[in-house]
Parts: structure tokens; C-alpha cells; sequence
């Protein structure tokens, strides 16, 4: 079996994290942290970098990996992203993004992979 690599920012601003919808072409849909797949050759920090820019015109400083999911078929690594502070998303790939509050609950909507990955970060900050 293939095994897709995949990397993800958590920006965090104000007690807040950034996720991004899927793309409307893109299944499954819902919410996730911004990211996308490792291209051959790049390293995770550079991939982060470079979806970055593609889905939502950011540029970005990418920190340490905070955790990693993993399932057959697919591994995410979530890594520490800082934007600036006035910053601001601006989709490219008919998608939305929302700034979510990080007091505890889960946001609707949010993708299976990444519910996983937003609970442990909830109980790592609490």
C-alpha cells in the first residue's frame, strides 16, 4: 500500500488556531489544518512552505513538529507555523478559513485525521 505523506501548520495567534476547508474539488470535505501532500524530493518544512502559499497566499515560518497521525495509507505531521500578526489567508483554491478558539471543544466539521491531532493539542495546552 502507498503511504501518502502529508504535512500541516497550526498557527496559533490569540489563543487561536487557523484551519482552512477542503477544497471543493478535493473529497473528502470539511475542515482541516492548512497543508498538503510532501512532494519527491521536499522536505516537510519546504512542502508546508509551498502549500502555504498555494492555498492561501501566506507566508510563514515553520518551527518544530509537534506531533504526527498515522493510519495505513496516510502520515501527517503537524508542525509549529508562525504568520505574521497582521497577516491574513487569502484562499486560492475556493476554499474558506476560520480562526478557531482554542477553548476545548472541537470545531464541526473538522476532519476525521485532524479531530484526532486537535484533541491531543488540546490536552497538550491545557
Amino acid at each position: 500500500m502507498k503511504n501518502i505523506r502529508v504535512v500541516a501548520a497550526v498557527i496559533r495567534q490569540k489563543n487561536r488556531i487557523l484551519l482552512a476547508s477542503r477544497p471543493a474539488d478535493k473529497p473528502p470535505f470539511g475542515w482541516e489544518f492548512p497543508g498538503g501532500k510532501i512532494e519527491p524530493g521536499e522536505t516537510p518544512q519546504k512542502a508546508l512552505l509551498r502549500e502555504l502559499r498555494e492555498e492561501l497566499a501566506l507566508d510563514a515560518r515553520v518551527g518544530d513538529t509537534i506531533g504526527f497521525f498515522r493510519k495505513p495509507g496516510i502520515s501527517i505531521e503537524f508542525l509549529r507555523t508562525c504568520i505574521a500578526p497582521d497577516a491574513r489567508p487569502v484562499p486560492q483554491e475556493k476554499q474558506s478559513f476560520r480562526w478557531y478558539a482554542l477553548d476545548g471543544s472541537t470545531p464541526e466539521g473538522l476532519l476525521p485525521n485532524d479531530e484526532v491531532f486537535w484533541r491531543f493539542l488540546m490536552q497538550t495546552l491545557q
